[in-house]
């Protein structure tokens, strides 16, 4: 058996190494470090290749040490790497890397005038953790780094690219081989390998499991195996305790099957069944505290307040046992929200850590859910969480009001965009003993209501008698399929109370009588209301119907009238009276009168444009919608009626015409809904036009003689060129 030392070769080899009688070194399959990946950023930050130019050190100053003028090695032909990492020392000494080199060349960084002497001090400190934590760490990640640069070159791993690197050239030609004959190149598994140290250990463990299962299964590297070892035997203890959760949790043991989710979820915290199965036992435990046989609540009680459109919870800070490990400190706090009987879709609700309370603005809206609170110690849950009874945020309509209407009541209000039903409910107070008049409310005790017909923004309700009304207003929410609500549609709100007052409003004028005079003055006369004092006022704006409120409006406060009005508008303008009751501050509207005085159609021309066209042009008689055209012509009769919008986008109006007399009428049409003041029509009248001569023979002589064809309708006026006979004439008889 031949034995190999570092620095000797062996016996029977020429000048470098068989690498045929050498067994091929076994190398890492993962860095087994956390924090690799920030620490190979930080090297290639620096501009060495790899870790071994940062554990050789800086390079010795002239007349910086004693020893600076001693001799040295006659070359140096790098590190060797396969047996351990070694540098080359003075002579043929080989120094290995070890705790005490690290602290002595953290220390000659530390002195360096290297600008890179900061960074390089910090990654020692990193590296003196790695060795104290392994001896061989940093010969893991150093050869870690030089496989991964040796196969993942162009040309492949070679010894010349591994001396390239620093190796010596001893172990150049046996590494590359093993490089080529089983590193893992880029992909899934590099990856992994580099990144699973940075989940495990720790408490996310099926994370860790995810990315372990790439991974080699029956790995050759000792390290890599014994790291699988232990994370497959904390996954295994982790079912074993949410096994026995669940076996003590169907026995009924609520207190011992949380103790088991609690320790399951403290190794595993990523692990979705084991913190639902948690909150489920949890919950369990909390509608026992809560049950009416259970004592008072306990100071760990959570208490939920539901305001308007949100939850706020409040809870005493949790008493925990005294924790003495390293994972002592302050106590925060996490808070979930999950559906009741459905802790799989927990989710975290922002809260401050150390805070006591917070609110929930996001609860969702006809749901069933439940909150848990999580005391935590340094971000690892320090307890069994405290869960609070089923919320159901149902919110009733807000900013309610009634304001009382014409024979009732008006309710608004602001109903939230979830809500999809609104229900009401009258209930009229009479005196006790019934001694009031049948359907006349007083203040008393309420009796049976009535349904109300509501929407999204309330309701009104009328024919009311006047008095005090109360009206219990509620609203509904889809309720979640699977989940109880109300009729298995709507989940209601709890509703509120609101007291309306109806009072007595005086009744509207039901007639309204019009006479035209033959001076154009129009009067108007009504019959006086059953209740309240009527008057005729000028009303401005849109129509209001009988019965409106128009209370507070500036003709409502107009002194009140007597006897008949008379009423002549302006030419070109229009008037609408109205007819309105008043009693006390209120008032309501009735019929309404409009009363318009178009004016006259001024400007009115005709002309001719085209065989049997003809063109009118006037002034608009505002404020009319319609003109009526009349033309007569040949003892015929015709008429058109043109809009307003049509004659002022147009300009004109064309009508048919023959080349005969004809007498041309346009007037103001009267509106259906008006009482119009009729104004006298314009005229006008076009002349008879000749019919042009007949055509001569065709080829004749007159043919050639004649001058520009007939076109009197060119423009409205005399022929061009001379007449035709002026310019034909028979010849004498000479």
């Amino acid at each position: 058996m031949e034995r190999w030392r570092p620095g000797a070769r062996a016996e029977g080899t020429g000048d470098g190494t068989d690498t045929r009688r050498l067994p091929l070194p076994v190398l890492p399959q993962f860095p087994g470090m956390r924090g690799f990946a920030e620490l190979d950023s930080a090297i290639v930050r620096l501009g060495f290749r790899h870790a071994a130019d940062l554990l050789r050190g800086p390079a010795v100053e002239a007349g910086s040490s004693v020893f600076a003028t001693l001799p040295k090695a006659a070359r140096d032909d790098g590190f060797r790497i396969l047996d351990g990492l070694w540098f080359p020392a003075r002579g043929r000494a080989w120094t290995r890397v070890d705790l005490r080199h690290i602290q002595e060349t953290a220390e000659r960084w530390r002195a360096s005038t290297d600008p890179r002497a900061g960074t390089a001090t910090a990654l020692m400190d990193t590296m003196e953790t790695v060795v104290r934590d392994d001896p061989m760490g940093p010969r893991r990640i150093v050869l870690w780094q030089l496989c991964r640069e040796l196969k993942d070159r162009a040309g492949g791993p070679t010894a010349e690219a591994a001396e390239a690197l620093g190796v010596h050239s001893a172990d150049a030609a046996l590494l590359a081989s093993a490089v080529a004959a089983g590193f893992v190149g880029r992909g899934p598994v590099r990856d992994a390998a580099e990144s699973v140290n940075e989940v495990w250990p720790g408490e996310r463990l099926r994370e860790a499991l995810r990315i372990a299962d790439v991974l080699p299964s029956h790995p050759t590297d000792h390290v890599l195996a014994n790291f699988l070892t232990r994370l497959n035997d904390r996954a295994a203890a982790v079912d074993r305790l949410m096994d026995e959760a669940r076996r003590l949790g169907g026995l009924g043991e609520l207190r011992a099957a949380t103790v088991s989710w609690l320790a399951a979820v403290r190794r595993a915290a990523d692990d979705d069944a084991a913190m639902a199965g948690l909150l489920g036992a949890a919950a369990l435990l909390a509608d026992e505290r809560h049950s009416p046989e259970a004592p008072s609540p306990s100071d760990s009680t959570v208490r939920v307040s539901v305001e308007r459109r949100a939850v706020t919870l409040t809870w005493t800070a949790a008493r925990l046992p005294r924790d003495t490990s390293r994972l002592g400190g302050p106590v925060s706090y996490r808070v979930l929200r999950f559906p009741d009987g459905v802790p799989e879709q927990a989710v975290e609700v922002p809260s401050t850590d150390t805070s006591l309370s917070v609110l929930d603005p996001d609860a969702p809206i006809g749901r069933r859910v439940r909150y848990a609170v999580l005391p935590l110690r340094r971000g690892q849950l320090a307890g069994v969480p405290r869960v609070t009874g089923a919320v159901l945020l149902v919110p009733d309509v807000e900013e309610v009001r009634a304001v009382p209407v014409p024979d009732g009541v008006r309710v608004e209000w602001r109903a939230h965009p979830a809500a999809t039903g609104f229900r009401a409910v009258r209930s009229t107070a009479r005196r006790a003993g019934g001694t009031g008049p049948p359907g006349q409310p007083t203040d008393g005790v309420p009796v049976d209501g009535l349904p109300v017909p509501a929407g999204r923004k309330g309701f009104v309700d009328r024919p009311l008698l006047p008095g005090t009304y109360l009206y219990e207003i509620s609203c509904g929410y889809p309720a979640v399929p699977g989940l109880p609500g109300d009729g298995g549609e709507l989940v209601w709100s709890p509703g509120l109370r609101l007291a309306a007052t109806s009072v007595e409003w005086p009744s509207p004028v039901e007639d309204v009588t019009v006479r035209r005079l033959e001076d154009g003055t129009v009067t108007i006369d009504w019959r006086p209301p059953v209740r309240g004092n009527g008057r005729l006022v000028e009303w401005p704006g849109q129509p209001m119907a009988s019965g409106d409120d128009v209370s507070g409006t500036p003709a409502a406060r107009s002194a009140p009238g007597e006897g008949p009005v008379s009423v002549l508008p302006e030419a070109r303008s229009r008037i609408r009276m109205t007819a309105v009751s008043v009693l006390g501050d209120r008032a309501v509207a009735g019929p309404s009168v409009l009363v318009e005085r178009p004016g006259a159609v001024e400007d009115l021309t005709a002309r001719r444009v085209a065989p049997g066209r003809a063109e009118l042009r006037f002034r608009w008689p505002e404020p009319a919608v319609l003109v009526l055209v009349v033309w007569e012509q040949e003892g015929r009769r015709q008429e058109t009626r043109v809009a307003r919008s049509r004659y002022l986008a147009e300009g004109r109006v064309e009508i048919p015409l023959s080349g005969r007399p004809c007498r041309v009428e346009v007037s103001a049409v009267p509106r259906p809904d008006a009482v119009s003041i009729p104004t006298v029509p314009a005229t006008t009248s076009l002349p008879h036009v000749p019919e042009p001569p007949p055509q001569p023979p065709r080829n004749s002589r007159a043919l050639a003689l004649l001058s520009l064809p007939w076109t009197p309708w060119n423009s409205g006026g005399a022929p061009r060129g001379r007449p035709w006979w002026r310019r034909w004439r028979p010849r004498s008889g000479g």
